[in-house]
């Protein structure tokens, strides 16, 4: 009687052009409420609207246009937010880029690749800028390290769990207890990343990863919701370590870097947390970029198919290569063509992308046609300056870097 109860009690009237909306709002978007059943799609309303109503300070009418909108499926507000949206976690500072679906970070020092993490770990899409100008500003691999993962994930009393990652370093010796939060992973993971370029260090570096305090799949994940799932977080550090060790001695490639921001990737989405939701930008002259995911399926020698295991983690996210001037019609064919075969072969003209993005600076067409002609010569800087004077020097380095807010420039 009880799950009758519960299964009327959850019925949505989606339309039945919608097959999959009840499984996908279940599984997705429906929190388990104080009860221990699951939110109806009325209540999913009731919680985000009035997130968005305190969060914008809107008025009674602005606030009945939303709901009569979201209600009827007409219009709704991120994905993110019909999860996060009204909660306690998303009013608190360290969460608010959980509200948002797709996030974009420049890759110029291991913190970005924390960052990166953190995101994922919210459920943000993300996305890295991986050209030259970034990712060269990372240090030379100097220190191979020699990675061991002991204890076992879940063994601590909840009690005695850290909550936050604790690291101590004796010599050439480092043990990090991985703390049991998502701050824990994270600082883990970025830890063991600087420690490739530490120059405390000689030669090798002995780490011990300490999983004991990581709570164990199916606990609850207080706040942001659902249950953990670190069946891949042990594999994270070695796998990382394998990436790093083979580059030591030189600065890492864009593919490498592709591959440290995957295995993140790899163990989030093995954790529940949402789908693969990566983009990754590289530039047009990197072939090495381009070229990551060809022949990613491989055949041994008796004709089975597998994945190539080295690169399997670069599924997680789709790569577009980056034009600052734009492409020639046989380059934009050469990428449809890849992409028919392939699914991969993106590529993106970003100047458009960074004038769609700054539509109220070129408000006629002439305004964009002349920008355009500006970006291609390299003075789309000096272009918007002589126009408009009234903008600081951050705000005209935002505008003219939003082709990485806008992957869909392409």
């Amino acid at each position: 009687m009880v799950r009758e109860l519960e299964r009327k009690r959850q019925s949505a009237k989606f339309p039945e052009t919608a097959p999959a909306a009840n499984p996908v709002f279940f599984r997705t978007y429906s929190r388990r409420t104080k009860a221990g059943l699951r939110e109806t799609w009325d209540e999913v309303c009731d919680r985000t609207l009035l997130g968005l109503v305190e969060l914008g300070k809107l008025t009674q009418d602005e606030a009945a246009i939303l709901d009569k909108m979201q209600r009827n499926l007409k219009a709704m507000p991120s994905g993110r937010w019909l999860w996060v949206g009204g909660t306690d976690w998303i009013t608190k500072p360290k969460n608010f880029s959980g509200a948002y679906n797709c996030t974009s970070t420049n890759l110029e020092d291991w913190s970005a690749f924390g960052l990166m993490m953190d995101l994922a770990m919210m459920g943000c899409g993300t996305g890295a800028v991986l050209e030259p100008q970034f990712i060269n500003q990372l240090p030379p691999i100097r220190n191979q390290l020699n990675v061991t993962v002991q204890g076992e994930i879940g063994s601590t009393p909840v009690q005695q769990r850290r909550e936050y990652t604790e690291t101590y370093i004796e010599g050439n010796s480092v043990t990090i207890h991985v703390g049991d939060s998502r701050e824990g992973w994270v600082k883990s993971y970025q830890t063991l990343l600087e420690l490739s370029t530490d120059e405390q260090f000689s030669a090798e570096v002995e780490v011990l990863v300490d999983i004991s305090d990581v709570r164990k799949a199916g606990e609850t994940l207080n706040g942001f919701g659902g249950v953990a799932n670190p069946v891949k977080l042990p594999g994270l550090y070695q796998g990382c370590a394998s990436i790093l060790n083979k580059a030591r001695g030189r600065q890492l490639n864009s593919v490498e870097c592709c591959l440290l921001i995957d295995q993140a990737a790899v163990t989030i989405v093995a954790g529940n947390i949402r789908r693969s939701a990566g983009m990754r930008q590289g530039s047009s002259e990197d072939s090495l970029f381009a070229d990551a995911k060809d022949n990613l399926w491989q055949q041994d020698e008796n004709g089975n198919w597998r994945i190539d295991p080295e690169r399997d983690a670069l599924r997680m996210a789709n790569h577009t290569r980056v034009f600052h001037r734009k492409p020639t019609l046989e380059e934009c064919l050469n990428a449809v063509r890849k992409q028919y075969y392939s699914g991969e072969g993106a590529i993106q003209w970003a100047g458009e992308a960074v004038a769609r993005s700054n539509i109220d600076l070129l408000p006629t067409q002439s305004d964009k046609v002349n920008f355009l002609q500006a970006y291609e010569q390299g003075t789309a800087k000096e272009w918007l300056e002589e126009r408009y004077s009234n903008l600081d020097a951050n705000e005209l380095e935002h505008r003219l870097a939003r082709y990485g807010l806008n992957p869909c420039g392409k």
